[in-house]
């Protein structure tokens, strides 16, 4: 496995080492399958890995996820708080979008204050655009559909030919990925 493990050998047993173990395993068969590069490293509290895909774009592709937990102040022995980020990032570089940008994120509360942004299909969203709508963007928002629905995008934006796509989810959503790069 070219992903690699740096958990001290007490973690080897633990569930969410394995359950951690099983996802780089799955995120690693997936971009060889697809003649890619990876690398990274993980552990039972966490992992950082990287993907490199060529299909008709490159794609540049990060799954993170940590625990962090507050230590340090007088508040942390009265109230031990972990917080779990785990998220993805998706990046297609040197896209020909005929000078075609936007913006998608999910809403927050003065959002609705700010005329720049406008309501997204999904109310959950916002939405800023500039230039014409471009086919490459369509297929792009009906791709990643059903990650609107369950409210896993997190941001989107397309600006001088690069996507970066944010996800904040515990899946790899390989089949979604997997659909991007046909596009």
């Amino acid at each position: 496995m070219k992903i690699k493990s740096n958990a001290a050998p007490q973690e080897l047993n633990s569930p969410f080492y394995q359950k951690n173990q099983e996802f780089c395993q799955t995120f690693e068969k997936f971009v060889a399958s697809k003649n890619g590069l990876v690398k990274g490293k993980f552990n039972a509290w966490s992992y950082l890995i990287y993907g490199k895909i060529t299909a008709n774009y490159d794609w540049d592709l990060k799954y993170k996820r940590a625990i962090y937990s507050s230590t340090g102040s007088i508040f942390s022995l009265l109230y031990r708080n972990e917080v779990v980020l785990t998220l993805a990032e998706w990046i297609c570089n040197d896209i020909d979008t005929n000078d075609t940008s936007f913006f998608i994120r999910k809403k927050k509360f003065l959002d609705r204050l700010n005329p720049k942004f406008s309501q997204a299909k999904n109310h959950k969203y916002v939405i800023t655009s500039k230039g014409k709508s471009s086919i490459f963007a369509s297929q792009i928002i009906q791709i990643l559909a059903p990650l609107f629905e369950s409210e896993e995008i997190f941001k989107i934006r397309l600006k001088n030919g690069k996507l970066i796509i944010e996800l904040r989810s515990e899946t790899a959503h390989l089949d979604v990925l997997d659909e991007l790069l046909l596009v």
